[in-house]
């Protein structure tokens, strides 16, 4: 399998993901009195910078993977530390909206399971992924 196919397979598949906080503000009840107010709507805004922000994510991640000969800890701990801002403001949504909040134990099961994720994923190195 050549690289590039590899890479525009894997960048097609990531594109396809949204931000926790991008979810969490279509998922709310656009009814509820609490989704009117300035609060939520502030929050809301949060959503758009996330959603940005998964978009580069996405395309830098396998990027830096690849150019960086398969450093894949610096890139995983970094996208659990946007994971988690993430998370964090999406709650944050959650509550400003009326809708129920992932919980602090939720939250960090997610990030965990991403994180993972991102080490299993990692294996692509052995695919021929590496830079030369």
């Amino acid at each position: 399998m050549s690289r590039f196919f590899i890479s525009v397979l894997l960048l097609a598949t990531l594109a396809s993901c949204a931000s926790q906080s991008e979810l969490t503000a279509r998922r709310l009840d656009r009814d509820h009195p609490k989704y009117n107010t300035p609060g939520c709507q502030d929050s809301l805004s949060a959503a758009e910078s996330h959603r940005d922000i998964k978009k580069a994510r996405n395309i830098a991640s396998p990027v830096l993977l690849f150019f960086s000969g398969g450093l894949l800890l610096p890139v995983v701990a970094a996208n659990a530390g946007l994971d988690t801002v993430d998370h964090v403001d999406a709650a944050k949504i959650a509550e400003n909206c009326g809708a129920k909040p992932q919980t602090n134990s939720e939250i960090a099961t997610d990030i965990a399971l991403g994180a993972a994720v991102g080490v299993a994923t990692g294996g692509i190195k052995g695919a021929g992924l590496t830079a030369k």
